[in-house]
């Protein structure tokens, strides 16, 4: 058979907001949260060869990834055992290899090697002919991460317990958005860790779950968007981030210097420790940039401009 080679954009997404609600039976915490696409992305070239074993992962913009323990290499493991298990005992792993250009920040909240793997599992999915159903590639995409799940919808979704149970709500495409990420990454385990030893209060899931209602509406533009998305701004809050601010101080230093631009929401997103700032348009984040690039206490951080998809 011959060689096949496909090219993938994976795009990087923030929490509007981050809800932790106890732990499930599997000792996973149980989660509560609006994840939404934007278009700062990672560029994949996948190339599949039948008549060769083995794995290769070339990364560029990052040298300190183990290609062992990329999640697009888990990817790829998850997808060809449950192709043989669920589709043909008598399969052999094709040889794969990934060239892999980062741009989304690691250790950022963005969930860079989720989206990763997601679009290396878009692209086996359709290489070996749509072989697993929605429910079989969700269940796949869910043991190789917990945000993984997200990615194989993209756009703006609901997600709930580890990531998995997905619903996809009215796009709030089209919004701007710059993204601080400091030096210092968060570790996620220790920041889940550091959270488990605060004393966490229960939040009103009935005041989320009408929040999200009001939200699932056609918008009329995004000052229209923006105003419904932050009229319960009480709400959009991140669980994660005061014990990621304990470790990354940083974090709270973009977030004033991100209201003082003139930002009308900012917030830490996933486990961190980037954080973004929203507004109605691109243009308007590019202005917020240029007031915020030369901040001397930003003289650290990574500044990224985008926009929500």
């Amino acid at each position: 058979m011959p060689t096949d080679s496909y090219e993938i954009t994976a795009n990087a997404k923030i929490n509007l907001f981050l809800r932790v609600n106890g732990t499930l039976p599997n000792g996973y915490h149980r989660l509560y949260t609006v994840m939404q696409e934007i278009d700062c992305a990672d560029k994949l070239t996948i190339t599949i060869d039948s008549s060769r074993r083995g794995f290769k992962i070339n990364c560029f913009g990052r040298s300190d990834i183990d290609p062992e323990k990329n999640l697009c290499k888990k990817a790829c493991d998850r997808f060809f055992s449950n192709y043989k298990k669920l589709k043909d005992e008598n399969f052999v792993a094709p040889y794969t290899e990934i060239d892999l250009i980062k741009n989304i920040p690691s250790e950022s909240g963005m969930g860079g090697g989720s989206s990763d793997a997601a679009a290396v599992l878009v692209v086996l999915q359709e290489h070996f002919g749509q072989p697993f159903s929605e429910e079989d590639l969700l269940r796949i995409a869910v043991n190789v991460g917990a945000d993984v799940p997200f990615f194989l919808y993209g756009g703006t979704c609901l997600c709930e317990r580890v990531g998995e149970v997905i619903r996809p709500i009215e796009s709030l495409s089209g919004l701007g958005v710059l993204i601080g990420k400091p030096k210092a990454g968060v570790s996620t385990p220790e920041c889940f860790a550091l959270m488990d030893r605060e004393e966490n209060k229960p939040f009103d899931e009935k005041a989320y779950t009408d929040y999200i209602e009001s939200l699932n509406v056609l918008y009329r533009n995004s000052a229209d968007m923006l105003e419904k998305l932050l009229a319960k701004s009480e709400l959009l809050v991140n669980d994660l981030e005061a014990p990621a601010v304990k470790m990354v101080p940083e974090i709270e230093t973009i977030k004033r210097a991100f209201t003082n631009a003139g930002a009308e929401y900012c917030c830490m997103t996933g486990s961190g420790s980037a954080v973004f700032a929203l507004f109605e348009s691109r243009g308007e984040a590019a202005a917020a940039l240029e007031q915020v690039k030369d901040v001397p206490a930003l003289s650290d951080c990574s500044l990224y401009l985008s926009e929500t998809v």
